[in-house]
C-alpha cells in the first residue's frame, strides 16, 4: 500500500470520517503493533497522557463534563 494512501485512510480514521471497513483496517494496523518495540519511560508516557488530555479537552466540552470543584469556602456559603 502506499504511504498517500495510508495517510489518507489515517487522516479520515482520526476525523471520524472513515467507513466501517476502514475502521476496522486501521484497528488491525493498530492491533498488530509490537508493543515491546514501545520502549518508553514513566515520565515519557506522562508526557503524551497529558498531551492527549489536552487535545480531548481542546476538542470537547470537557469543562462541561468535569466542572471545578469549588472551593472549601463557596462549599460552606452555598449551605447558608
Amino acid at each position: 500500500m502506499k504511504t498517500e494512501i495510508l495517510h489518507q485512510k489515517l487522516s479520515r480514521y482520526l476525523d471520524g470520517h472513515s467507513m466501517p471497513a476502514e475502521i476496522s483496517q486501521v484497528q488491525s494496523w493498530l492491533s498488530i503493533v509490537d508493543k515491546s518495540e514501545l520502549q518508553l519511560s514513566e515520565e515519557e508516557k506522562m508526557i503524551i497522557e497529558n498531551e492527549i488530555l489536552d487535545e480531548i479537552k481542546a476538542q470537547t466540552d470537557y469543562p462541561a463534563l468535569f466542572p471545578k470543584s469549588k472551593p472549601w469556602w463557596q462549599k460552606i456559603t452555598a449551605l447558608f
